[in-house]
């Protein structure tokens, strides 16, 4: 299936409203493939649905030959009621259906049409999209528009960053859009989205959306709330008094949208992300990687890391020198990563964060993917070999101890996916330093090439990294010389727009370098485990 109906399954088909929580079951937003099982049951439930108005529709053609049968009497009896009634056969005709025909027709529209299918729709509705898929596609969608700078109009006649993806939104998609701006205190955008959902609604059925739940009366007044809370009064009031629905209500309405002033009820703090790493994101999504990096650097083989390297080179670009961000090309085949899929993907779940200040992982609005653990229990001992290939070349790569923390992160962003930036060390009393200590660097495998979207960005480096299939991207996180924080690797990953993006992270430990990489600085900033003294 194409990227395009995809996409637009992602957001369409997941119609529902405000969510408590995340729940254990079908990632409908993230994962393609319970998207693909999403669009068949809405084939099935189409064809439900058809089968119960063809059943509708054959009681509605035997009620209207009933109306034409006892039409036929009245016509014949129009103005001779008198002499039609003093025919025997004429009286009796209506004797006999009054009685008995009308008994009959009673009984015809009280008898139940199409219950079955009442009741499998009923059934299949336990598994379609809840409150909480519609948010996380609403908060997906919201994402995309903020971090890529993209204009409701567009977006909604099909026009994504540039990109025509062919489908259109209806003015219920663009209402629930507006919907969410409004309750997210978005309102420029809110007034935007109901916009276009005012317009929509002139070209479609009105009582197909009155049964829908969407009527222009409720666009209307959302809309001129959204334009008062964002400062334009006058356009909403003008907008109100010409409305035949409202007219000279219109002031009223404005006096009280202006006296009752709307309160965010949706908080979108904690995966807001600031302006210099939307510019990289909305930069990255139309260029290839390395543009961005500085002129000095270059690309050239890595023969020296390792011994091993001088037989088999891997192909390097220097993102940056300062701090170490390296870029790898081809260090996994086709082959392993078609082995490495079936590994990751049945154990996946919501990926979680780690929360410094509690200690503990959460599933957080932040981090919008899928992930899992490899090696994970039971694993195939050819899978295993495979990991542990991969492992060794990571230490050829790096020139680094890799033995504490031998797991990897197996990750699945779909549509909207994202990572606020962040680092990747946690500099925290509360993470124990006894047995690996602190991730000195990390390692991220990109495992598919993107269709649209989904870079790996550094802010501070104004550095922006592109998916490339079978690449390894590699950076310190710590300082080789002082083991201090280096707060310049703060990084996060690019909402994705169209299609998935698969990658496996591995992180290295500092305690494994302790006699690799040695301390010849104290470090200005570190906060050390309770449990271990400071060794500065």
């Amino acid at each position: 299936m194409s990227s395009v109906v995809l996409f637009a399954v992602s957001f369409i088909l997941v119609l529902s409203w405000i969510a408590e929580g995340y729940r254990d079951r079908q990632n409908y937003v993230i994962s393609v493939e319970e998207k693909m099982d999403l669009l068949e049951k809405d084939r099935e439930l189409i064809i439900v649905l058809d089968s119960y108005a063809t059943e509708l529709n054959e009681k509605i053609i035997m009620l209207k030959r009933i109306v034409k049968e006892f039409k036929q009497p009245l016509e014949k009896a129009k103005n001779r009621e008198e002499e039609y009634l003093s025919n025997p056969i004429d009286s009796l005709s209506l004797m006999r259906q009054m009685h008995e025909d009308w008994e009959k027709v009673e009984k015809l529209l009280k008898k139940p049409v199409g219950q079955e299918k009442i009741a499998l729709v009923e059934k299949m509705r336990e598994d379609l999209p809840v409150e909480n898929d519609l948010m996380e596609a609403n908060q997906a969608m919201f994402r995309i528009l903020h971090t890529y700078d993209l204009e409701p109009k567009d977006v909604s006649a099909g026009w994504i960053d540039g990109v025509q993806y062919g489908g259109k939104m209806s003015a219920s998609d663009c209402f629930t859009m507006g919907t969410f701006s409004f309750m997210a205190g978005s309102y420029q955008i809110a007034s935007k989205w109901l916009s276009a959902a005012k317009d929509l609604l002139v070209d479609q059925p009105r009582k197909y959306h009155e049964v829908m739940g969407i009527t222009k009366a409720d666009v209307t007044l959302l809309l001129a709330r959204s334009l008062i809370a964002s400062g334009n009064v006058s356009i909403a009031t003008d907008m109100l008094m010409r409305d035949f629905m409202f007219g000279e209500a219109g002031s009223a309405l404005t006096v009280h949208f202006l006296r009752n002033k709307p309160k965010p009820s949706i908080n979108l703090e904690s995966w807001e992300s600031d302006e210099s790493f939307n510019q990289l994101c909305r930069s990255s999504s139309r260029r290839q990687m390395g543009e961005s990096k500085p002129s000095r650097l270059h690309c050239r083989y890595n023969t020296i890391t390792t011994p091993f390297l001088k037989l088999a080179p891997f192909r390097m670009e220097e993102l940056s020198l300062d701090p170490y961000v390296i870029f790898y090309h081809n260090v996994l085949s086709d082959a392993e990563i078609e082995k490495l899929k079936p590994m990751g993907k049945p154990f996946l779940e919501r990926a979680k964060v780690f929360r410094v200040e509690k200690g503990s992982d959460e599933i957080d609005p932040s981090r919008s993917a899928d992930g899992a653990w490899l090696p994970h229990q039971n694993i195939d001992p050819d899978d295993l070999e495979v990991l542990n290939r991969i492992g060794r070349r990571i230490e050829d790569m790096t020139g680094l101890n890799t033995r504490s923390g031998s797991k990897m992160q197996f990750l699945k962003y779909g549509f909207g996916g994202h990572f606020v930036p962040h680092y990747d060390y946690f500099n925290s009393k509360t993470f124990s330093l006894e047995t690996v200590g602190d991730r000195i660097a990390t390692v991220l495998f990109y495992l598919n090439n993107v269709d649209h979207g989904g870079a790996t960005v550094f802010p501070k480096l104004n550095l922006a990294v592109p998916t490339q299939k079978g690449s390894a991207l590699f950076w310190h996180n710590i300082d080789r010389k002082s083991y201090d924080y280096d707060t310049r690797t703060f990084h996060g990953a690019c909402p994705l727009i169209s299609g998935t993006k698969l990658v496996m992270t591995r992180w290295i430990y500092e305690l494994d370098q302790m006699f690799l990489i040695p301390a010849v600085l104290p470090p200005r900033s570190r906060n050390f485990s309770k449990s271990l003294p400071n060794p500065f």
